[in-house]
This record gives C-alpha cells, structure tokens and sequence, in this order.
C-alpha cells in the first residue's frame, strides 16, 4: 500500500479531540482498483491513549453518485475478518448502495490476516473438545492452555485488548477520521456483537445499524445458546422435510431424524472409521455433529448431508470428512475474540450444565456449541466485554436480517429496540447480503441504510435463488 501521513486517533474517542483526516491511496495486494485505502493508528489499550498504538489498514469504496447520504461502515465479522478483501470480493454486492453511499471498512485488530499477531504462533489453537468427565475436562484445559500461550506470550498485551468494546472504540476512531458525526453500521456474521458493542458505547452516534445472521450478545449467554440451538434445530428440520419429498435424498422414505439419531449414538459407543486419508483417526458422535452442522446450513450440501449419514448407518464416516482432515482447531486470535466477550463457561460445573441444557433443547445437536467454548477456560481472564442490553430509548430503530438458523438470535438484539424489524429470510444460508448478494435483503438493507426506511413488520425475504 502506497501511504500518505498516518492518521493517530489515540484521543477521538476518548477526549473528542478531533482525529486527522485519512489520507488516501490505492490498496496493496489483489483488491479491487475502486476501493481507496488508508492507515490509521490507534491505542492498543484505549485506557491509556499516549502508549503503544497498531496501524489499522481503512478500506473505502466511495459512493458512485453525486447525490451523497454519509457513510455505511461495514464489519464482515469473524471475529477478525479482514474487511478489505471482504468489500473488495463482495463488491458488485454494494452497487447499488454505493450510489448513495460511501462504504468504508477495515481489517480489525488482531485479524485473521494476520497483520498485528504473528500468524506462526496463532494461527492454530485448541482443538474442539468432548469430555464427559472432569478427568477428561482437566486434560482438555490443559491442552487448551498450551494451544494458547505462544500466541498470548507473542504479544501479550494486543492478546489482552481484543475484545469488542475495544474494537468498537476503534470504530469510533474511524468515524472521527472520517469526520462524521453519525455513521451508519452493516454488520455481517460476528460484525453484529461489534454492533452491539458500538451500540452501548456509542449509540448518539449511530445513525442506523443493519445486522445480518449475528449471534445474539445482549442476552446472558444461556439464552443466547439456547436460541442458538433452536435455530440449528429449524434448519435441521428443513433438510428433514426436503430429503421426505427429494429424488436426491438417498434417505428419501426413510425416518431421517431416528437415523441420524442412532448414527451419533453408535458413533458414541464405537468411534466410526473415516477415509483412507484419515488414517487411524476415528469419528464419535459429537465429530458427527460438529461436520454435519456445516451441512446443515447450505442445501447445496444436503444431498452430500443424506449420503453421509446413510454411510455412517452403515460404520463409514468418510461421507462427513472425505479429506480425513477431522475437527479443526480453534484461530487462537478469533478465540481471544470470543473468550473476552463472554462466549465462555467458567468451570466443569458450568460446562456440564450448559450440555445437559443442550440435550432438552437440541435432540440433533446437543453438546456441539459447548464443546466449541470449552477452548475458553481456563487461560482466558474474566471477559472484558459480556453480553448486555442496549441503551434502547437512545438508539435508531435497527433492521436485522435472520436467516432460519439465525433468525431468534437476530431477534435478540432488533427486539431490544422499538420501531425495528428483522427481515427474516425463508432459507438457510449465512450472511445474506455479503455471502449471498440476495436480492430482495439487499434491497431492504439498503433503503434502510439511504433513507431510514423500516421494511414493515413481519415482512420476509423467499429462498433464493428459487
């Protein structure tokens, strides 16, 4: 990237002393040639603004018309997603906002593209753990603990401040630099909880804010995974109802949910063998799980979905990991993310609870979310930013966007805030205005983002394409 001066922000948003203005040039690396790029400098811990700073890479594709309504600053979430690839690949998906608009965007701190952590040491971190005794959650924290600390040990003291309030105050500072006295905010996935963390901090200063498939960070996090769950069970339940009425359902005519049900339960008592590539790697039911919930979420999956689950009934679990590759591990950075907004239990106790919570809400998919956040204890300090209600009588009305799975947790937060409206979205599939460029979301985000215009209660997007 080819830069001017650098901005310094280390006092927008803390004494409302102006920040300078970005200087702006063309982008480094495969981005497209209409978005402009700066570089802003702001505190590693906003408590103490004349310390250490990091540079924050600011992406803009500026509005096309003459006729300019301000600027939508977008999160494509993550946590740590780089918004500038993100806004770069997505393009022809703002065209129509960008009319009006300014879309201004950035790569966070501490992000996946791996420009403040050093992604030798972090790029891999605890692997997603099931223990169903505290012998067995001992062994799991301790391993946990060592996929952490040469990440945290790197640079401990980004490592200490990446949760999203901070985050949020970086999107101030961004706003100062923009001199802007109000933004509007498009938050995609995770880009939601730094909406909702902007939102607490800052709410005089949101013009609008849209959130499309964000989890749920205002209620205490039983409620937001209980809503989680029910979610995952009415996109389950779509592939049930499809594969009963589908010539590419090889379950077809079959009870699907009895089956995969006693797939998971023999997976359990004998680990089911995988592809060749797997080697000697073995798959218990909540691995079954955890691959089929990616699944799950994408019907041009659904008939790989019914295969896998046919092939397992029968000892084969090569149709849910045909690569061998098993369960991932946890981005220790997006993990520091999670941790310090409270996605996290603290102690065995609290653990085995929230998977015996599971098991009534969740008969498909029970265990799977707290064996994710299990990665969470017991390195990780008390969270710096847990979920709460937002300041709604000082907030705009806000517009959500919920696909099936994401549509109670997206209701979560839209429903906190009188005069709002979630648009909900009559199919499965993540982010439906980045991920899907979906026509008819994005034609309600992006009246409500140029004029405030409120789509009407109740009002839904169909499955598309159809």
């Amino acid at each position: 990237m080819t830069m001017g001066a650098y901005a310094s922000a280390a006092s927008a948003s803390s004494s409302g002393t102006p920040a300078p203005p970005l200087t702006w040039s063309a982008c480094e690396g495969k981005i497209s040639a209409e978005l402009q790029c700066a570089t802003l400098r702001v505190p590693i811990d906003w408590s103490k603004p004349g310390g250490k700073t990091i540079a924050l890479t600011v992406g803009r594709a500026p509005a096309t018309g003459a006729a300019a309504a301000g600027t939508v600053l977008f999160s494509p979430g993550g946590p740590g997603g780089a918004g500038v690839q993100e806004l770069s690949r997505a393009l022809p998906h703002f065209a129509a906002l960008r009319t009006r608009m300014d879309v201004v965007t950035w790569n966070p701190r501490g992000g996946v593209s791996g420009e403040h952590i050093p992604l030798a040491s972090c790029a891999a971190g605890p692997a997603f753990a099931t223990p169903d005794s505290r012998r067995e959650y001992d062994q799991a924290l301790k391993a946990n603990t060592a996929g952490i600390v040469a990440c945290r040990d790197a640079v401990p003291e980004l490592f200490a401040h990446l949760d999203s309030a901070t985050q949020a105050r970086d999107m101030d500072a961004i706003r100062a630099a923009l001199e802007e006295k109000k933004i509007a905010f498009l938050g995609n996935s995770y880009g939601g909880v730094l909406g909702a963390s902007y939102a607490r901090l800052f709410p005089q200063r949101l013009r609008a804010m849209a959130v499309d498939s964000v989890p749920d960070h205002v209620d205490p996090f039983e409620k937001s995974e209980r809503l989680q769950y029910e979610g995952l069970e009415a996109g389950f339940q779509r592939f049930v109802r499809w594969c009963s009425g589908s010539s590419d359902c090889v379950l077809r005519g079959a009870n699907v949910e009895k089956t995969w049900q006693a797939v998971v339960r023999r997976a359990e008592r004998r680990p089911l063998s995988g592809a060749p590539a797997a080697g000697e790697r073995r798959y218990d039911g909540d691995d079954l799980k955890f691959l089929a919930y990616g699944l799950v979420d994408s019907t041009t999956d659904w008939p790989v979905l019914a295969k896998a689950i046919a092939s397992a009934a029968k000892g084969d679990a090569a149709g849910f990991d045909p690569q061998g590759r098993g369960l991932p591990s946890r981005v220790t950075a997006m993990l520091a993310v999670n941790c310090a907004d409270g996605f996290r239990y603290d102690g065995y106790h609290a653990y085995r609870a929230a998977v015996r919570r599971s098991v009534k809400v969740s008969p498909n998919f029970s265990g799977m979310r707290e064996n994710a956040w299990l990665a969470c204890s017991p390195w990780a300090a008390k969270a710096a930013n847990p979920p709460a209600s937002l300041p709604a009588r000082e907030l705009p009305p806000l517009l959500g966007v919920g696909p099936v799975y994401e549509y109670p947790s997206v209701r979560a937060i839209t429903d906190q805030v009188p005069g709002s409206v979630t648009v909900k979205y009559d199919g499965v599939g993540h982010g439906r205005y980045l991920n899907a460029g979906d026509p008819c979301v994005i034609g309600h985000v992006n009246r409500y983002l140029i004029d405030g215009e409120v789509p009407a209660p109740g009002t839904t997007c169909p499955a598309w394409p159809a």
